[in-house]
């Protein structure tokens, strides 16, 4: 069953491209206005997500509420009007932001894994996933940091800034391991392993998702 609303080549492209303005434009985002359009992109994000599955409306208008909620309780961190962003109710939104990243991957994945042809669209789509692991990775850490401050050689979450959580986690995810941050703790280090394993695993199973698919495109060309 297809559970996406767009058009089969149109249905990752705006997915995509939100996840390439977070990452392009997030890291010149600083604390204040720029925690604000930080979360206002992330909401963005999330709402992409929510309208690119086929769900009852009732769930449609129940996890876009939730995504609204939660954008609030960002900015109110970001800005430190309620909430102060050392609190352990400041991971509340990092596990809501994981939940509909990591929910975006798995469906992603699972329908790439059973696509019969190989598009640009199936393409689009490997790459949304891989960055969705890499920024569902970059909440584990920001949850983890929050709740032990001792859990990495140095803070991650600066005045609310994503951007060293993110920059940890794509280091990470590559293996590329600059090793300007360390995991400290147990949970730190098995959050790292599991991590460069995940990203290691999935470059391997895409490549040859891809592979496949070429080979048997070109196998019923040669047939005719």
């Amino acid at each position: 069953m297809n559970v996406f609303n767009h058009k089969p080549q149109q249905k990752y492209r705006n997915l995509l491209l939100a996840l390439i303005a977070n990452f392009l434009i997030v890291p010149f985002l600083k604390v204040g206005l720029g925690g604000m359009l930080s979360a206002l992109l992330l909401l963005g994000t999330m709402l992409i997500i929510i309208h690119s599955f086929k769900l009852a409306k009732i769930y449609k208008w129940m996890f876009t509420v939730i995504a609204i909620l939660t954008f609030i309780v960002q900015v109110n961190i970001s800005i430190g009007w309620l909430l102060d962003p050392d609190s352990a109710f400041s991971i509340l939104p990092l596990m809501i932001f994981s939940l509909y990243f990591g929910g975006a991957a798995y469906w992603i994945c699972k329908d790439l894994l059973t696509t019969p042809q190989i598009t640009s669209d199936t393409i689009k789509g490997g790459i949304s996933v891989y960055l969705l692991i890499g920024y569902v990775w970059a909440f584990f850490y920001g949850i983890v940091d929050t709740l032990s401050s001792r859990a990495f050689s140095q803070p991650l979450l600066l005045k609310d800034s994503f951007l060293t959580t993110v920059h940890l986690s794509f280091t990470t995810l590559t293996t590329l391991g600059y090793g300007d941050i360390v995991p400290i703790t147990e949970v730190a280090q098995a959050l790292t392993n599991m991590e460069a394993i995940v990203g290691q695993m999935y470059s391997t199973v895409f490549i040859a998702i891809l592979v496949s698919g070429y080979i048997a495109r070109n196998a019923d060309k040669s047939l005719f």
